[in-house]
């Protein structure tokens, strides 16, 4: 019976280590990224990998039956009990730094160094432990040797000069969230020394395993051990972090919900069905198989389907401005459900008024943009409607017949073979689109039921592209937020712990404007400046663009609605329009050619084969033309930004006048050689 129990308590302890081992690796893949500009997270993540080759070894060790394999494990397993206490003092000097305290450089690599020898004494010598190894059921170990004494005063000293440090870190902590941060850490701090130090070594009692008491113990300083672990890393994860604490937590716990926790889910699965699979009447084999796939299924849908109550239970995203903010993204209008809207109302527009296309077209500050087409709309038409009309005149007519003879009939207007209708806003005091259908007859001759269908679906079209417009304000306004945001949540991150000298610290613009001036001179600027053509209408490669650090950028802000998105595509736009020839455009010679890749590609946003079919050229020729062309946008900003930077006393009005006057410093844009024939 106490055979079975210990059996018992075995297994458990072996699952509790599994546990350790599985949410360690967990809390390294989350760190990993981090870990290389952020000095805690660095000596965090390097602590935990040592504690978890320590568990690993330890864990393997237990089911070992040859007493060769179970020495390799053993040595393996010091790997991680010579380095933890160097790892833990770097680790409270790092939380030591950021309370403004200097690193002790020197100290840290003293500490590494010492571990290193004393782990090289452990592999090639028997001083520090024996070469006879103790084997006890599911707790096998060395024995001690000469100099483990020395080891363990080494390893409990360097391991109370790290609690000293993290206690003078909490000392110079100011307010009271980050004294309790550091408060809770220290409690926490002694996890990793108390978790891997090798005890059975000086036990005295070698056939401590063969006792309930033993396992008793081991289990809870195992369970102790990980729930320390479970609030260091709670607690460490802010530090570096810009984002606010929220999202910082609940990043953390959709991390450890996902990988982790479900790791660790699925093995308690895997042992629970190999020991009873008999008990089913089924293989191995087919229990398990059925079991883990069933496992992780359950998890992933478990995480999917209570996310959010789970968040609001642990308050980690409970305020009720993210919860606006949430509610407002699920039921945002995006452009595809725009464009699918659309197709609906002009597909029902060709039903019912029997014609055979109709298209809508949003009226925006840079021209018209073609949402929805439903029909054949051919490209000599597609053409002549996006470039040779005049969009003032086409939704402002008069009544009657304007100066360029366009004719208006019951409130459509007749051009070329289309009936077009201007949709407006809710205050009907501006045109917001243009709603299009081709013309069944000379005029409008539309019976009084299709006129009531027409007038409905027009209001339809009005509504969206109105909703629409409403979307983009509010994007507007919060893109023109977003630096500000993020300057603020960086000086809030840095002023945590550093206080004074952070918030009081008046090199911070000589920096920026130091980085700023050095952003044209990138090797990559070229490379920002393509990025952020890809997405000229939108998108994170414009919106989040370095670009917006340009003081050209930041300059022209106020005749964009303070939104530096706006801005930069008003930059990028002037500097399009630099690498414009003189005299008539032409779409085959060869000085138009960079003009017209840019203007087709990014401004019109055509793909790269309709501008290929429009300009005459084969797609790796216009490739290696559109090459050239963003060269030259490139160096046009860049010139743009020295002329602003040199122009101290620059006048913001008269912004679009010293853009125009750019084209005489930039040298001419390059133009590529006649492909031969």
């Amino acid at each position: 019976m106490t055979s079975q129990i210990i059996e018992t308590l075995a297994l458990i302890n072996d699952v509790l280590q599994a546990m350790i081992v599985i949410f360690g690796s967990g809390v390294v893949l989350y760190n990993l990224g981090r870990s290389l500009r952020i000095r805690v997270m660095k000596a965090f993540v390097t602590l935990v990998t040592f504690v978890i080759i320590v568990y690993l070894s330890e864990l393997m060790v237990s089911r070992i039956i040859t007493t060769y394999s179970a020495e390799i494990w053993l040595r393996l397993g010091w790997v991680g009990i010579a380095m933890v206490p160097a790892a833990q003092y770097h680790l409270s000097d790092a939380l030591l730094e950021t309370t403004g305290q200097p690193k002790h450089r020197y100290r840290v690599a003293a500490g590494y160094t010492s571990g290193i020898i004393f782990l090289a004494l452990v592999m090639f010598t028997n001083w520090i432990v024996g070469d006879t190894v103790a084997i006890y059921p599911h707790a096998p170990h060395l024995d001690g040797g000469l100099l483990f004494p020395l080891f363990t005063i080494y390893f409990w000293v360097l391991s109370g000069l790290s609690l000293v440090n993290v206690w003078w870190a909490r000392q110079r902590c100011l307010t009271r969230t980050t004294r309790s941060r550091m408060t809770i850490t220290l409690a926490a701090f002694v996890a990793a020394p108390l978790a891997v130090f090798p005890y059975l070594i000086i036990s005295g009692n070698s056939a401590a395993s063969n006792t309930i008491l033993f396992w008793l113990i081991a289990i809870t300083g195992n369970i102790v051990v990980g729930v320390m672990f479970a609030l260091l890393t709670a607690h460490l994860v802010y530090f570096g972090a810009v984002s606010p604490d929220r999202v910082v937590r609940v990043r953390l716990f959709k991390f450890m919900a996902r990988v982790p926790l479900a790791g660790t889910i699925v093995l308690l699965v895997y042992i629970g069905v190999n020991r009873s699979s008999q008990i089913l009447g089924l293989s191995t084999e087919t229990a398990l198989g059925f079991a883990l796939v069933a496992t992780v299924m359950l998890v992933e849908w478990a995480v999917h389907a209570y996310k959010r109550p789970l968040e609001r239970f642990f308050q980690l995203n409970d305020d009720p401005d993210v919860r606006r903010i949430q509610e407002l993204s699920e039921r945002l209008l995006t452009t595809a459900d725009l464009h699918q809207f659309l197709e609906s109302v002009l597909a029902a527009t060709c039903e019912a008024l029997r014609t055979p296309t109709s298209f809508v077209a949003a009226i925006t500050d840079d021209g018209p943009r073609l949402e929805a087409v439903v029909g054949s709309l051919a490209e000599p038409e597609a053409e002549e409607i996006w470039q040779e009309a005049d969009w003032h005149e086409l939704t402002k007519p008069e009544n009657g017949q304007n100066e360029d003879d366009l004719e208006s009939v019951d409130d459509f207007i007749l051009w070329q073979n289309y009936w077009i209708r201007p949709l407006y806003n809710q205050q009907k005091n501006l045109v917001i689109g243009i709603f299009g259908i081709r013309a069944r007859a000379n005029k409008p001759d539309l019976d009084d039921h299709e006129q009531q269908i027409l007038e409905r679906l027009t209001a339809q079209a009005e509504d969206a592209l109105q909703d629409r417009v409403l979307q983009q304000d509010v994007f507007a306004a919060v893109e023109g937020l977003l630096p500000q945001v993020k300057a603020f949540q960086q000086r809030r991150s840095a002023a945590t712990f550093g206080g004074l000298p952070v918030l009081t610290n008046s090199g911070d613009d000589q920096a920026i404007e130091a980085a700023t001036r050095s952003l044209v001179n990138d090797p990559d600027f070229n490379a920002m400046v393509r990025d952020a053509l890809t997405h000229y209408w939108g998108g994170p490669k414009l919106t989040q663009s370095p670009l917006l650090d340009l003081q050209v950028v930041q300059k022209s802000q106020e005749r964009h609605g303070n939104n530096p998105t706006n801005a930069l595509r008003a930059i990028l736009a002037d500097a399009i329009e630099l690498q414009k020839p003189e005299g008539e455009r032409n779409l085959s010679t060869t000085e138009w050619i960079l003009y017209n890749i840019l203007e087709l590609k990014f401004v019109q946003g055509r793909r790269v084969r309709d501008v290929a079919r429009r300009l005459a050229m084969s797609e790796s020729d216009l490739y290696r033309k559109q090459r050239v062309a963003i060269e030259n946008v490139a160096q046009t900003v860049a010139t743009m930004e020295k002329a602003f930077a040199e122009d101290s006393e620059f006048n913001e009005n008269e912004t679009g006048e010293a853009a125009a006057n750019v084209k005489t410093a930039v040298s001419p844009p390059m133009s590529p050689q006649p492909k031969p024939e």
